[in-house]
C-alpha cells in the first residue's frame, strides 16, 4: 500500500478498530484515536491500554478494516 492509501484509510477510521501490519512484520488490531499529517495515534493491541501509541504512516505496510 502507498502512504497516501494508508493515510486515507486511517483518516476515515477514527474511533474504529482496524488491523495494521507494521514494517517490522507485527500485525495488531488497534483502535484509532487521532490522525495527523505524519501518522496515527492508536491503542494497544485489541484496544488494550489507552491511545498512547503513535506510528508514522511510513512504518505501516498494510491496513485491513473489519
Amino acid at each position: 500500500m502507498t502512504r497516501d492509501e494508508i493515510a486515507a484509510i486511517v483518516e476515515v477510521s477514527s474511533g474504529r478498530r482496524i488491523r495494521i501490519t507494521f514494517s517490522d512484520g507485527v500485525t495488531q488490531s488497534v483502535d484509532v484515536a487521532a490522525v495527523d499529517d505524519e501518522g496515527v495515534l492508536h491503542s494497544g493491541p485489541e484496544g488494550n491500554e489507552p491511545a498512547g501509541y503513535w506510528m508514522r504512516f511510513e512504518d505501516i505496510v498494510a491496513i485491513e478494516r473489519p
